[in-house]
């Protein structure tokens, strides 16, 4: 039987104003980290006794949500690291008690409590320290501590093993909820961004529901100049005065290719932890990059570490927006970023498209408008895709899968296919065109066609032509001349079975194709 007690925390005067946590402006994965910059800490404060214990490899974090259609939905936070006794137990719980140590992560001693109240109503702390025989666990309600103006909570107090070391936190009754795949995910690549470098360490292991998060390292873009190879990626190092103070940043800077609309930028990073940065939130001043449809903006990243600046108390951000200090930090920044701004802007890329976006992008504006019904697509010599199994959509136009460096060739590159059966419908007429995108020769026409039979054509397709430059440099743009090169086609046969002797005039073929677009025209606009 195990021998159990109760203590008391006195939490006077500040029981109610736990309520008002439940307004703050986390998001999901700036509230579980407050957590986790716990566990962290705790585990870096006491590395060499943790590593010290056997079979220890490491911390390991336990971050679970479950769903609950009975009891309610609760989050579970599970931490093997160093564990805490009875005076780091109760400023865990106090709102006014910082830690100790406030040069590490949890420097204001609030994360715990403003993360858990500003999730649910009710949560509860359970830890035991390693080497220690008691454990200890309170449950805290927010809402009656309000209600009653509670002074007072109670700890329950047990012995246990001296090898037991953990701390465990539930919350229930949420206020907030971690629900859909796009939610989700967020959380987990943010979370895998902020602690990259716990990460990267291999002494910590997070999960997520029981999957572990990894950290994709971005790639750097290196090119060989006079037989050497020259890595765009470069180390940098300077401190701002400010106040008084000597603010220090070190880390590096560099152009990945591909380039990403979502994950260029700096990363900025305080006490091994990011501060500002991850997917879609990285640090990206006009100053240093430009407008958003730069390629600077597409291509340059970086980490920086900023260990001795001053952040917000959520730790989503620097304080320094009403003092200078981020306009002193971008001046400096800035002349270490021209040379690579510079580069960004002037690496000569290929985008990609697969055969099947391009054709079925084309037919769209066609089948949308009315032009042709029945449509059918089959891709002819199509290769094996191993990047992906899923059609890739038109809007990052230098996404990872979609950029490589151009080093002795122009134009899009065509994958999955060079040549196209498309079977349709045109005016209650069945038609087959073969479309072929020839890519073998710019110097061919850019069109041609020839007649295989009763409303049976080719189309060959010279995707490269010279006079299309630079527009063949967009992927955006072969879907479009596709598109044309049909309709081109169409109002031709049109033109030839409209006329009474088999000779066509010079403007009928213009009018046709007037017709056409101006069909294809209507047809995206009431589709917007």
């Amino acid at each position: 039987m195990v021998n159990s007690m109760a203590r008391k925390i006195n939490i006077r005067p500040t029981s109610g104003v736990y309520a008002t946590y439940k307004r703050l402006s986390y998001q999901p994965w700036t509230a579980i980290a407050e957590f986790v910059d716990n566990s962290t800490q705790s585990f870096y404060d006491h590395k060499e006794e943790l590593m010290a214990v056997k079979y220890y490899k490491g911390l390991q974090i336990n971050v679970d949500y479950i769903s609950d259609s009975i009891n309610g939905d609760r989050i579970e936070i599970l931490d093997d690291a160093y564990g805490m006794e009875w005076k780091d137990f109760q400023r865990a719980i106090i709102l006014d008690k910082p830690p100790i140590n406030t040069n590490g992560r949890n420097e204001f001693g609030m994360g715990l409590k403003t993360a858990a109240c500003w999730f649910g109503s009710v949560w509860s702390v359970e830890s035991t320290q390693l080497n220690s025989t008691n454990k200890y666990y309170t449950q805290i309600n927010i809402d009656e501590l309000g209600k009653y103006k509670t002074e007072e909570i109670y700890v329950k107090e047990e012995k246990t093993s001296k090898k037991e070391h953990y701390t465990k936190i539930v919350i229930t009754k949420l206020n907030k909820k971690i629900s859909g795949p796009r939610t989700i995910s967020k959380v987990k690549e943010l979370l895998s961004s902020i602690y990259r470098e716990d990460i990267r360490s291999g002494f910590i292991k997070i999960f997520y529901n029981g999957t572990q998060l990894f950290f994709k390292e971005a790639p750097v873009y290196s090119e060989e100049i006079n037989g050497r190879i020259k890595k765009w990626k470069k180390n940098v190092e300077f401190t701002i005065n400010h106040e008084g103070r000597e603010l220090s940043v070190n880390g590096f800077i560099a152009i990945r290719i591909p380039g990403s609309v979502k994950d260029a930028g700096f990363t900025l990073l305080r006490r091994g932890r990011v501060i500002v940065g991850g997917s879609e939130n990285n640090y990206r001043p006009s100053e240093l990059f430009g407008d958003s449809n730069s390629y600077t903006w597409q291509r340059l990243y970086g980490e920086l570490h900023m260990d001795n600046w001053p952040v917000t108390q959520a730790k989503d951000n620097f304080d320094w927006h009403n003092s200078g200090l981020e306009e002193s930090f971008i001046a400096a920044l800035k002349p270490m970023v021209d040379e690579y701004r510079k580069k960004s802007e002037n690496i000569r890329v290929r985008e990609r498209i697969k055969t099947k976006e391009l054709v079925q992008t084309a037919v769209d504006g066609l089948s949308d408008s009315g032009i042709v019904e029945n449509v059918e697509i089959e891709i002819v010599n199509q290769t094996p895709d191993t990047s992906t199994t899923d059609t890739p959509q038109i809007e990052d136009r230098n996404d990872e899968e979609q950029e490589i460096v151009d080093t002795n060739n122009e134009g899009v590159i065509i994958e999955g296919g060079e040549q196209v059966n498309f079977r349709f419908l045109y005016k209650k007429e069945e038609y087959y065109f073969h479309i072929l995108f020839d890519v073998s020769k710019p110097s061919m026409h850019w069109l041609l066609v020839t007649k295989d039979g009763d409303n049976e054509y080719t189309l060959s397709i010279n995707m490269k032509h010279p006079f299309f430059k630079p527009l063949i440099e967009k992927r955006e743009f072969l879907p479009i001349m596709t598109k044309m090169s049909i309709a081109l086609v169409l109002a031709e046969i049109e033109s030839q079975k409209l006329s009474e002797d088999g000779r066509i005039e010079a403007s009928d073929i213009r009018m046709k194709m007037n017709e056409i677009l101006e069909s294809v025209r209507k047809g995206e606009v009431s589709n917007e």
